[in-house]
């Protein structure tokens, strides 16, 4: 019988994910002296997304030592649903054990209990889901449901946790997420974000974490490099590269 394990654009779809990620997820540039908000390849999500009118795409292309890879284009807009609402889709190719494969994600995030703003210490909660197609069998491959809760200590330091879950289809299969990941400007225009996590269900091996350098050149850009170790459950090393580009979000 052939052992299951999860895609790898599970570790980086932005329900968060980044995904989860996420997860869509709108980012602020740490020049403007705020801890950084999530999005591209990082599991763990916070709860926060970009003011209404504003959108955003993230690319990542992700590398494992054991020739596994996932790339990522992911674009997302703010929209006004009553209440503001992020929508995205996560476009992704992956090879995992020797099999390439390619998805398409639905996703939303909304926020409602917005964090204090303005450096002030407090929490805030979002709630986050994807839709996950997969491109190569044309069937449901997956939903993914999240809940962020994000604490600012100051306006350079934020702590994420996340819980939610995974449904996955092929094998019929219900996985419970959790995340915890740490968010730092410790400079202008340098931030450090880590974050451990895990999938917990049948065949899943945890935990799997990522440590990255996030530099923002400007206020409408970010670049990640980052160190993940495990993010799919097959224990390999891995090296990302990211890029994000904003707009509308000035003011």
């Amino acid at each position: 019988m052939k052992q299951w394990r999860p895609s790898p654009h599970r570790a980086c779809v932005r329900a968060g994910t980044h995904a989860l990620a996420a997860f869509g997820l709108a980012l602020i540039s740490v020049t403007a002296a705020g801890a950084a908000k999530l999005g591209g390849p990082y599991f763990v999500d916070d709860a926060e997304i970009g003011k209404v009118g504003s959108c955003e795409n993230e690319q990542w292309a992700s590398s494992a030592h054991n020739g596994d890879h996932i790339y990522v284009f992911s674009p997302a807009c703010v929209v006004q649903q009553g209440a503001p609402v992020e929508i995205g889709t996560n476009l992704v190719n992956f090879r995992s054990n020797g099999v390439i494969d390619a998805t398409a994600s639905l996703t939303a995030k909304t926020v409602p209990i917005p964090l204090p703003g303005g450096g002030r210490p407090g929490f805030g909660l979002a709630l986050s889901s994807a839709f996950v197609w997969d491109l190569t069998s044309n069937t449901l491959n997956g939903l993914i449901l999240n809940v962020p809760l994000s604490y600012d200590f100051s306006k350079a330091l934020r702590l994420n946790i996340n819980v939610g879950m995974q449904y996955l289809t092929d094998p019929s299969v219900l996985l419970a997420t959790a995340g915890v990941g740490v968010s730092w400007n410790f400079v202008d225009q340098w931030s450090i974000i880590s974050e451990v996590f895990a999938l917990m269900g049948p065949g899943q091996t945890n935990p799997r974490f990522q440590t990255g350098l996030r530099y923002n050149p400007i206020k409408a850009v970010d670049c990640d490099f980052i160190y993940g170790r495990n993010l799919t459950g097959e224990g390999a090393n891995w090296f990302t590269v990211a890029l994000t580009v904003r707009i509308g979000e000035d003011g």
